[in-house]
């Protein structure tokens, strides 16, 4: 099983790498996920994360057999009815596996979730006989967030993947190593923070904020960082140039923050806000240059508070998948965790 100590922090990434890497070694891949959150796309109950990973891993098993329990209401309300689910998971599992060299269990959204009802990832694990590695999201309490899942997985908890490793917190890597050794944990890996796969695709922007290009964009590409136009366009190409792979959000009206934004390279789209649409001139200038311009109807607070719901927890796709497969290549024990997922 892969779980984890705090919500969004690389699950998912992760199996995705070991079972494209998997495969590459002629690996039977499995995919399997107790119980998700889902959401309504039309009329259809989506699981989000289990149909991306079902996607990319080209797995065969149906998404109701992989993922045999998605929440459709709020979670104090399916509390209250979960008659029968721990049978329905255990019958799911047994179908999933068969073929299969290796299943790849994906956690509850961080490993305490469940645990009411009895469906929280210390429990699955026991009931599917599992072995456990604990994705830990790096920041300064992380040895004792996996002190305390280890109390509670026991001898299950083998070894741990850090994730969002960045800057001087690096050269801690040794020390946390030798400290989670005392405890009986492996560290199997420390991998390091990467905006691109941290960023959201143009595309999922779009979608959250409701927008329409005024100028479309050749290829969907991924922002990194997003910036709010709202100085004089001097002091905002200080800020233009620093930034990478970055999208500007501004008022249609603001021509002068948009043509200047035009003038960076590092600027790869613009938002406009208010439904207010710049004049054709500067549409002919976004086209010449190939950046694309997205109108939306929301004032720039709404604006930007609706972008922030998406970054930072963009799909993993095209790009993503393959440097997400480059980087647990270079930074984790492959081998190891192998060993211990097949064991």
């Amino acid at each position: 099983m892969i779980s984890s100590t705090d919500a969004f922090s690389g699950k998912s990434s992760l199996i995705i790498a070991l079972g494209k890497i998997l495969q590459e070694r002629g690996y039977r891949v499995g995919y399997f996920k107790p119980f998700g959150i889902g959401k309504y796309v039309g009329r259809e109950l989506v699981e989000e994360d289990v149909s991306s990973i079902v996607s990319i891993l080209k797995v065969d098993d149906s998404l109701e057999t992989i993922c045999p329990v998605v929440i459709d209401r709020p979670y104090l309300e399916f509390e209250m009815k979960v008659e029968g689910i721990k049978k329905r998971i255990l019958e799911a599992y047994q179908r999933v596996r068969e073929g299969k060299d290796v299943v790849l269990v994906e956690g509850a959204l961080s490993y305490e979730v469940g645990k009411f009802v009895g469906l929280s990832d210390d429990e699955i694990a026991r009931e599917l006989n599992l072995n456990v590695v604990m994705v830990a999201k790096f920041d300064e309490f992380v040895l004792d967030k996996i002190a305390m899942a280890k109390q509670v997985f026991g001898d299950r908890l083998k070894q741990v993947v850090l994730n969002f490793v960045s800057g001087y917190m690096g050269r801690y890597i040794k020390y946390i190593s030798e400290k989670l050794e005392s405890i009986g944990v492996e560290l199997a890996g420390a991998i390091p923070k990467d905006l691109f796969l941290s960023g959201t695709f143009l595309s999922e922007i779009v979608e959250v904020l409701n927008g329409r290009y005024l100028v479309e964009p050749k290829e969907d590409v991924v922002i990194e960082q997003v910036l709010v136009g709202a100085m004089t366009a001097q002091s905002a190409l200080e800020h233009f140039r620093r930034c990478k792979n970055c999208a500007v959000i501004t008022g249609g009206d603001r021509s002068d923050i948009i043509v200047t934004a035009l003038e960076v390279p590092n600027i790869k789209c613009l938002i406009l806000t208010g439904n207010l649409e710049p004049p054709s001139v500067v549409l002919g200038i976004a086209r010449s240059r190939g950046i694309p311009i997205v109108l939306v109807p929301y004032d720039t607070l709404t604006t930007v508070s609706l972008v922030n719901r998406v970054t930072g927890k963009g799909k993993m796709k095209g790009r993503k998948v393959e440097r997400i497969v480059e980087i647990v290549k270079e930074h984790v024990n492959v081998d190891r965790l192998v060993s211990l997922l097949c064991g």
